[in-house]
């Protein structure tokens, strides 16, 4: 009995400080060992640093508030962008075939002859490129807009600039004006065009009549008396041609000297 009481109180002892060391620890009173706990703990409370992409090691980083920087109204504004569909069949590029590469040369020298002004063997060039190239749909829709100028330019070479009705109402104008030699030299413009007018050679009969010169005068009155009878009557009657009633010719033409002997006889 004597040598187990000791074990005993070794034991309780040992308990003791067992379950002291314990709750002194569960106080934060220090113990064997607590400083090193204590220093991990503090190393624990420190703020890890951040790690070259800006965000802290060990823990997730906060995002950016995007709505305090835009303010709402701006927010409101921004477009959304949309990715573009792709097409179904790309674009196919001209010159990738030999028969498109053939087909744009026929095209430079259908444009060439328009240069030319050979509007004919353009117009051949384009329809052998129809009839060539069917598949060519663009190089052909090119080919009908050139068709188009050379039908357009053909149409302005037919069609004269100025009508001869236009061109003889500017002889016209310009005898009255007094511009006796720029009439006289468009009536022999028309008169070279229509070399059986009549009325063309009694203006130039007037307008001779006008500047002084009787010749002229005289040769083209008679000329339109030879293809109007109408012309004798007009030319008595005509104030233009009151410097030739003293001339012999030009009484016989029109009858100016019968009536005056007819007139003297009578008195």
């Amino acid at each position: 009995m004597a040598k187990s009481q000791p074990r005993k109180r070794m034991t309780d002892r040992k308990r003791a400080s067992r379950s002291g060391g314990k709750k002194s620890a569960a106080a934060g009173e220090p113990r064997a060992g607590g400083k090193a706990t204590a220093r991990v703990s503090s190393k624990k409370r420190k703020r890890e640093p951040a790690s070259r992409t800006g965000k802290p090691r060990g823990g997730s980083a906060r995002k950016p508030r995007v709505s305090a920087a835009i303010p709402k109204e701006t927010r409101k504004n921004v477009p959304t962008m949309r990715p573009t569909p792709a097409p179904d069949k790309p674009p196919r590029l001209l010159g990738d075939t030999k028969s498109t590469a053939a087909a744009l040369s026929l095209l430079e020298k259908v444009i060439k002859l328009i240069f030319l002004k050979d509007f004919r063997r353009a117009r051949a060039e384009i329809k052998a490129l129809m009839e060539t190239y069917p598949g060519e749909k663009e190089i052909l829709a090119k080919a009908r807009s050139y068709l188009q100028i050379c039908d357009r330019e053909e149409a302005a070479l037919r069609k004269p600039a100025v009508t001869g009705d236009q061109l003889y109402m500017f002889g016209v104008v310009e005898h009255n004006r007094g511009n006796y030699e720029s009439a006289i030299s468009v009536f022999n413009q028309l008169l070279a065009k229509r070399p059986d007018a009549d009325y063309l050679y009694y203006a130039i009969a007037a307008t001779s009549a006008l500047r002084g010169d009787v010749v002229q005068a005289l040769v083209n009155l008679r000329q339109a008396i030879g293809l109007n009878e109408s012309n004798r009557v007009y030319a008595k009657n005509d104030p233009d041609f009151i410097s030739l009633h003293e001339q012999g010719e030009f009484a016989d033409l029109v009858g100016v000297v019968l009536q005056a002997k007819s007139e003297a006889g009578q008195s």
